[in-house]
């Protein structure tokens, strides 16, 4: 996966399409959002996750079914210690 500002990206077009043939590609802007550029013929609802996520998701799935669940908050203080990071913007 490569990540390239607006800027990069609008000076480069070819180059970064050309790397979105093989690899996800993100337009990040600088205080917005962030886009994900792959070929049209491979845009589904699964493409944004990777195989280990669908694995995660599919294990999840699987302990809910079973009765091994934990409370929402649990959850959230456990994934705030391990990825501090994506709560501080």
């Amino acid at each position: 996966m490569k990540t390239v500002s607006v800027t990069e990206f609008r000076g480069n077009i070819k180059k970064y399409l050309d790397i979105a043939e093989s690899e996800k590609l993100i337009i990040h802007r600088g205080k917005g959002r962030s886009f994900v550029v792959i070929p049209l013929d491979e845009e589904n609802d699964d493409s944004l996750l990777s195989n280990a996520q669908k694995a995660a998701i599919d294990e999840a799935l699987e302990d809910v079914a079973k009765g091994r669940v934990q409370s929402h908050q649990d959850v959230m203080d456990e994934t705030k210690k391990r990825f501090p990071h994506l709560f501080n913007r």
